[in-house]
């Protein structure tokens, strides 16, 4: 198998999956026979047949077999054989499910295989007897050779059409072949407004090889007159007579015999309308997108190279500014900025909105909710924030645990839940969150908690602590993740077997994070990761402290200043006096684990300080709160920045309040650090 064709097609799959999953919720929400729910599964069908063709050519044949039948059973939907019933919605997400997990295996080099069962219940459903029909054939009506033309699927249409009141016209159009495409595009459009095209049969005019046209067959509930003064505009006319609604009259064969058309074009037997393969103009040749995709490894050489330029033109501007022509400082400035501005774009290909990763996620919960028997609604939030495309790969994995988690241990059943004065319908929330080249995803639920009884018999009985030990809520919260534990009685095809929650705090440990959680008896339970950015340009403010440099988060720092000794009141000068405020003092030495400074006996030094905000939220935010201003003493302050952080990975957990690592413009590195981490925030 070509590597770099899989690679190709598994990038391509997963856009095609995420865009299936929305479109499978979207059909739960419009069961009704309708135009709505004909687009959606004419939408979903195509988007199988894609995948299916795609993956066949990748030589992924599990996947491909699969989608296959998926495929067979959206085609009986399609013709109208198969009613959207909740078996058949539930086969739909079974289907992906595990196409989904198929290539899922791929990707990983592990094994893929396809669910038993699985394909012979697609079969089954695709196979089951066709509903009954009923009497109205609105198609009928048309012209015979426009009627002999349409597919099986265009005639279910426009059946389903009349049954809600439309009305079935015949729209005859000429373009240039020029720019036809266009045309027919903006034409569509404007049908689209107040009906649906059910077939679109293109052909060449008599006597016109320099012009195309189409015959269309529109249902609509418009009036023959205002569709008539509709397509006016583009030199469209109605020849023939239409339909009845079948809401008028179940005989639809009412209306009066089409009138024949003269010089009729010669049209393709199973020319594109509807939802067949063939879709008209506006489906010309040329590419799908775009874009291009490019590897990570090749995007983070180029931001490298991007970033020692920069730093290298930095420092030569340096240098001709100490003797240079004046002028010279604002055409430097403008070429510092446009350097950063070209980081920031680079760094940019590398991100990726987090709204696929938490639907993933979110679509796994309901999964695992279907499966544990609980009515729950998933909430997701922060989803235009954006993530490091391997920091959202690595996150998949914890965000299923903890959603596991919350469905199985978290959120109680529906008797319970009404025993407690909760609603039967439980609720979980995503939601991530960013900023300071750091970013949070957060699970919580509004279940049980953490009951701590439970957890000190989960103990007891395991020997974890002894049988008289009295278990705090602290200790209860640590328990959980410990490898091996679980307060659930036996194990079940969602949880039970004490790997979920260790899973997910070594994940985050290796990521260079921390995980948090938080907990209340009834009223549920929030667990926090909070991860380092891979990569990020951050506005930052460089310090020294003994002979090494720091930078600090710049949207930390409220200004930078010096104080006087006297300035430094309590015992080893714990506060200092701050503009009309008492500030508590922090030494950055001691907080680094760095030796003291030598001058701290000198009556007449100056020491400089940094003010900033201990809380990791926003000022407004923090001053709301009494703020959490604090003085942090340095050894001295170097400027101002736009840096590039690098994650540290799992070597980052090593170090508390270290968020990366960054060059400077001298090509020394400095540690970036996470000041409200760092005290303790």
């Amino acid at each position: 198998m070509d590597d770099r064709l899989l690679s190709e097609f598994l990038a391509e799959a997963e856009e095609l999956i995420d865009e299936l999953y929305r479109d499978l919720a979207a059909l739960r929400g419009a069961r009704d026979e309708g135009r709505a729910r004909r687009e959606l599964v004419g939408r979903i069908f195509r988007h199988v047949h894609t995948l299916k063709g795609s993956a066949a050519a990748a030589g992924v044949a599990t996947a491909s077999a699969l989608a296959h039948d998926f495929e067979s059973l959206l085609d009986a939907v399609r013709a109208g054989r198969v009613a959207v019933g909740e078996e058949v919605l539930s086969a739909f997400d079974d289907a992906l499910d595990a196409v989904a997990a198929d290539l899922s295996a791929v990707a990983r080099g592990a094994r893929a295989g396809t669910p038993r069962g699985l394909a012979e219940r697609l079969r089954g459903l695709a196979a089951a007897p066709a509903r009954p029909a009923d009497d109205a054939t609105p198609e009928a009506a048309l012209p015979a050779e426009v009627a002999r033309t349409l597919t099986e699927y265009e005639r279910q249409r426009a059946r389903e059409a009349a049954r809600e009141g439309a009305r079935l016209f015949v729209v005859e159009v000429t373009f240039d072949l020029a720019d036809f495409d266009e045309q027919f595009r903006l034409l569509g459009e404007s049908l689209s407004e107040r009906g649906e095209v059910v077939s679109a049969q293109p052909g060449v005019a008599a006597g016109e090889p320099d012009r195309v046209s189409f015959r269309i067959v529109h249902a609509t509930e418009e009036t023959r007159e205002e569709l008539s003064a509709r397509v006016s505009r583009f030199g469209a006319t109605l020849p023939g007579s239409v339909s009845r609604p079948a809401a008028e009259g179940r005989d639809a064969r009412a209306g009066a015999p089409a009138e024949r058309e003269t010089a009729a074009p010669s049209h393709a037997p199973e020319a594109g309308g509807g939802d067949s393969t063939a879709r008209g103009p506006e489906q010309a040749a040329g590419s799908l997108t775009m874009s291009v995709r490019v590897p990570l490894e090749e995007l983070d050489d180029l931001i490298s190279a991007a970033h020692e330029l920069f730093t290298e033109t930095a420092g030569a501007l340096d240098l001709a500014l100490a003797g240079g022509p004046a002028g010279l400082g604002a055409r430097a400035d403008d070429i510092r900025r446009h350097f950063l501005e070209l980081e920031e774009r680079l760094i940019g290909l590398r991100m990726v909105p987090a709204q696929a990763t938490l639907e993933r996620a979110e679509r796994a919960g309901r999964s695992v909710a279907r499966a544990a028997g609980k009515s729950i609604d998933f909430e997701v939030a922060g989803g235009d924030v954006r993530l490091d495309r391997s920091l959202a790969e690595r996150v998949a994995v914890p965000l299923l645990h903890l959603l596991r988690n919350a469905v199985d241990h978290g959120v109680e059943t529906a008797d319970e839940r009404r025993a407690a004065g909760k609603p039967a319908r439980g609720r979980v929330r995503l939601e991530a969150s960013g900023g300071g080249g750091r970013v949070s995803l957060r699970v919580s639920d509004d279940g049980r908690g953490v009951d701590v009884e439970r957890v000190a018999r989960a103990a007891r009985a395991r020997g974890i602590v002894g049988t008289d030990a009295v278990v705090s809520e602290q200790q209860a919260l640590r328990l959980i993740f410990r490898p091996g534990f679980s307060t659930a009685e036996r194990a079940t095809a969602v949880s039970g077997r004490g790997v979920g929650l260790d899973a997910v705090e070594r994940a985050v440990e290796q990521s260079g994070g921390e995980l948090r959680v938080r907990s209340e008896r009834g009223r549920g339970t929030s667990f926090e990761m909070r991860l380092p950015a891979t990569l990020a340009l951050l506005p930052a403010l460089v310090v020294r402290a003994g002979r090494q440099r720091y930078c600090l988060d710049a949207r930390h720092v409220v200004e930078t200043a010096e104080a006087a000794r006297e300035d430094f009141k309590g015992s080893g000068g714990r506060s200092v006096a701050w503009r009309g405020e008492t500030l508590q003092v922090f030494e950055l030495r001691a907080l680094l684990g760095l030796p003291a400074r030598e001058d701290e006996d000198d009556d007449d030094a100056r020491v400089p300080l940094v003010v900033a905000r201990a809380s990791s939220r926003g000022a407004g935010e923090a001053e709301a709160e009494g703020g959490g201003r604090v003085a942090v003493v340095v050894d001295g302050v170097e400027g101002r920045g736009e840096v590039l952080v690098r994650g540290l990975g799992r070597h980052g957990a090593r170090w508390r309040g270290v968020s990366g690592a960054t060059s400077l413009r001298d090509g020394t590195v400095a540690l970036v650090l996470d000041l409200p981490r760092l005290l303790g925030a």
